[in-house]
C-alpha cells in the first residue's frame, strides 16, 4: 500500500491514482486491448505512462481510426507516419498479437502506404497471433519468426508459391488458420502436423486445380472455395480425419464422383453443416449426392442443412432478392438411398424448401431412429389445407413411416404470415411414436 501511495503522489494528483498504482505488467495487459493509437495517447496521463506503450505485448493497427478525420488524404498521411514511427520505436522481445487492418479500397486509392514495411516489422516480434487484412500484401519469409505462431488469420493477401512449405516447416505449433479472400499462388496444398481449425473463404487460385489438405490433427473445417468439381471431390476425400465440417456451394458431382470411393470412410465426422449444397440443376442428383455423402459419414451426430433448394435458377433468384419464394417446385422422382444414421441426435434445417411434401425432412427422419432434437428455422412451407378439410391432406401426404421414438424436442421457427399448420400436422402425425417429444412454435 505504501508503494501504491508513493506512486499515486508521484503522479501529481491530489486524489489517489489507483490506475497508475497498478504493476507495470498489468497496465501493459490493459493497454494490449486498445488500439496502438489509443495506447500511445495514454502518455498524457502521467509520467509513469510515457514509455509504457513501447513494451505493450500487442500491436493493433486499424486504418478506420484515421478515416474518421475530415480530410482523407491528410488522415492517411497521418496513419502512414504514425504506423512507421510506432513500429520503429516499439520495443519488446515477443508479441502476443499483431493486427493490421487496412481495407482493400484504402490500398487501391492510396498505394503509397508502407504496408510492405509494416508487416515484416510486426512479424519480427514472433507473435502468437497474426491478423492481417491488407489488399495484395505478401507475407515475408523471416526465418524463425513463426516458431511461436498459434493462429494465422489472413484476409485479401497474396500467398506465393512458398507459403505451403513455410506453413508446414516454419509454423511448428500452428493450430488455427483462416484464409479469407486470398489469392493462392501455391500448388502444394495445406499441410500441417499441428493444425486443428481451418477456415478457407472465397479464395482464388490460378495455379492449383484442387486444394489438398493434409492435417492429421484437423478437427474443424469451414470451406467456401470456388474450385472445379474434380477438385472438390479430391478436397472432400482428403478430410477423413476431420471431426467438424462446414461446406458451402459444393456441387452434387463432387459427392457422386467415383474418385470418392478411393478415399476412406469419414468415421471421425461428428458435426456436418451443408450450405447451398449439394448444388445441381437436377433434384434427383441433389438427393443422391446427399445420400451418398451421408453413407460415407456413419458416425454423424449433428447435421445442419441451410438453403437446400430444388431449382438452381430460383435458388439464385431467392438469394439475390433475400425472399426465398420459389415460382415452381419440381417433385423428386427415382429411388433415393439414404443410410440409417444410428448416431444422429440433432437435425437443423435452416431456410430450406419443404414445399415438396417435406421431402428432405421425410428422408432424414426416416433415416434417424435415435434423433433427439429437431429444429426447423424459417423454411419454405407448403400451403395449408383448405378450410373445413382439417388434417386429411396431411395424413394423405404421410407416405413414409418415421420412427423417431427418442425425439424429445421439436422447435419450429417461422416467419410472420408463414403457412406453418401443414408442418405441425405432419409432425403431429409422427409424434405418436415419440411420447416425450415437446413441440415449440416461435414466430419471428
Amino acid at each position: 500500500m505504501e508503494v501504491a501511495a508513493k506512486r499515486s503522489r508521484a503522479a501529481g494528483g491530489s486524489a489517489p491514482d489507483r490506475l497508475s498504482a497498478l504493476p507495470d505488467d498489468l497496465r501493459r495487459r490493459v493497454l494490449s486491448f486498445l488500439s496502438s493509437r489509443q495506447s500511445v495517447r495514454t502518455t498524457v496521463l502521467s509520467k509513469q505512462w510515457v514509455d509504457l506503450w513501447r513494451s505493450v505485448p500487442a500491436i493493433n493497427l486499424y486504418s478506420l481510426e484515421f478515416e474518421r478525420e475530415r480530410k482523407r488524404n491528410n488522415a492517411l498521411r497521418k496513419m502512414n507516419d504514425f504506423t512507421s514511427k510506432f513500429l520503429m520505436l516499439h520495443n519488446t522481445e515477443c508479441l502476443d498479437v499483431f493486427r493490421l487492418h487496412i481495407p482493400s479500397y484504402i490500398r487501391y486509392y492510396h498505394p503509397r502506404l508502407d504496408v510492405h514495411r509494416w508487416i515484416p516489422r510486426g512479424i519480427k516480434y514472433q507473435p502468437l497471433v497474426i491478423e492481417i487484412y491488407a489488399h495484395q500484401s505478401v507475407i515475408p519469409c523471416l526465418g524463425s519468426a513463426f516458431h511461436r505462431l498459434k493462429k494465422l488469420d489472413l484476409s485479401d493477401l497474396s500467398l506465393d508459391h512458398s507459403f505451403s512449405e513455410r506453413l508446414n516447416s516454419g509454423c511448428p505449433v500452428l493450430e488455427d488458420l483462416v484464409l479469407d479472400g486470398c489469392s493462392n499462388e501455391f500448388a502444394g496444398g495445406i499441410q500441417s502436423d499441428t493444425l486443428k481449425n481451418l477456415v478457407v473463404n472465397y479464395c482464388r487460385s490460378d495455379v492449383a486445380v484442387a486444394l489438398v489438405v493434409r492435417a492429421p490433427c484437423l478437427a474443424s473445417l469451414c470451406f467456401k472455395f470456388g474450385v472445379s468439381q474434380k477438385g472438390q471431390t479430391i478436397l472432400v476425400g482428403s478430410l477423413f480425419n476431420v471431426i467438424s465440417l462446414t461446406l458451402e456451394g459444393f456441387g452434387a458431382t463432387a459427392f457422386l464422383d467415383k474418385e470418392l470411393d478411393n478415399f476412406p470412410t469419414f468415421d471421425n465426422f461428428r458435426t456436418l453443416s451443408l450450405m447451398r449444397c449439394p448444388s445441381s440443376k437436377s433434384d434427383v442428383q441433389k438427393f443422391k449426392a446427399l445420400g451418398r455423402f451421408l453413407q460415407k459419414s456413419p458416425n454423424l451426430e449433428k447435421l445442419t442443412m441451410q438453403h437446400f433448394w430444388y431449382s438452381e435458377g430460383t435458388e439464385r433468384k431467392a438469394l439475390k432478392c433475400d425472399q426465398p419464394f420459389l415460382e415452381t417446385v419440381r417433385p423428386v422422382v427415382g429411388p433415393i438411398e439414404f443410410p440409417v444414421l444410428e448416431n444422429l441426435r440433432n437435425l437443423f434445417l435452416n431456410k430450406c424448401d419443404l414445399r415438396d411434401n417435406f421431402r428432405i425432412l421425410r428422408h432424414l427422419l426416416q433415416s434417424s431412429p435415435n434423433l433427439e432434437t429437431l429444429t426447423v428455422w424459417c423454411c419454405e412451407l407448403p400451403e395449408g389445407p383448405a378450410e373445413g378439410k382439417g388434417r386429411a391432406k396431411s395424413r394423405s401426404l404421410n407416405l413414409v413411416c418415421c420412427q423417431c421414438n427418442k425425439l424429445k424436442s421439436t422447435e419450429i421457427i417461422y416467419k410472420k404470415g408463414g403457412k406453418v399448420q401443414e408442418l405441425v400436422n405432419f409432425l403431429l402425425d409422427i409424434s405418436h411414436s415419440a411420447p416425450e417429444n415437446k413441440m415449440t412454435l416461435t414466430k419471428v
